[in-house]
């Protein structure tokens, strides 16, 4: 079946959470891998607990307090400077290596491409435009518009009524394996982008495709 439309996660997938580490360690941050891999648990485990308790805040929001709350776990203090330089750095990430040719590629093939994000649609425009990607995308989607996180359904339907498709038609790429768990069971025909060789999820279904880089997906489409 060909693809309607190739729908992207933004965080992780295409811009690279590692290129918060440098902002870290100008932050006086002592284990900055550890700090990064702290602040994002957090960051997704407060989108978590707010959609389950139907208590939506956006996702900018939920990036500060995580942050917050990250510093107060590692004892890094911080003045409103260095903390607006860490936020700063959080919005403005760049593109994974593997990224920019696979989305040149599939967007050569007038293939339409999408990205269904937990951010703030602002920001992630924002984002992309400084990653120099933006113009490879037919729209940027936001939980904003449902006020609820990935995995919820409601998400994934935001893709589905945007292109006017059935989720069947629609190949869902991410890096995070709750994500592409969610989609698969949405429906999606997902891929699983493990660059970092991670143990499957168990839950069923499995994703269509795992891939070790976004390089191998324009094979897969």
């Amino acid at each position: 079946m060909q693809a309607r439309a190739v729908v992207f996660d933004l965080y992780g997938t295409l811009l690279r959470l590692e290129g918060l580490r440098d902002a870290a360690v100008a932050a006086g941050a002592q284990d900055p891998v550890s700090f990064v891999t702290t602040w994002r648990r957090k960051q997704l485990e407060y989108a978590l607990i707010t959609s389950l308790a139907q208590a939506y805040r956006d996702f900018d929001e939920l990036t500060a307090l995580a942050l917050d709350h990250t510093c107060a776990q590692t004892g890094l203090v911080l003045d409103v400077v260095g903390k607006e330089k860490l936020f700063a750095a959080a919005r403005l990430l760049p593109l994974h290596p593997d990224a920019l040719a696979a989305l040149q590629a599939l967007h050569a093939r007038g293939v339409p491409l999408a990205v269904l994000t937990n951010g703030v649609a602002a920001s992630a425009e924002e984002a992309l435009v400084h990653a120099g990607a933006r113009e490879l995308f037919t729209a940027v989607l936001s939980v904003e518009a449902v006020r609820v996180y990935k995995p919820d359904p409601r998400v994934y339907t935001l893709a589905t009524s945007y292109f006017a498709c059935a989720p069947l038609e629609i190949v869902f790429v991410s890096a995070n394996s709750w994500d592409a768990w969610g989609a698969a069971h949405f429906g999606f025909r997902t891929v699983w982008c493990n660059r970092a060789g991670a143990v499957p999820e168990l839950l069923a279904p499995a994703p269509a495709h795992t891939l070790a880089s976004l390089a191998e997906l324009p094979a897969v489409v």
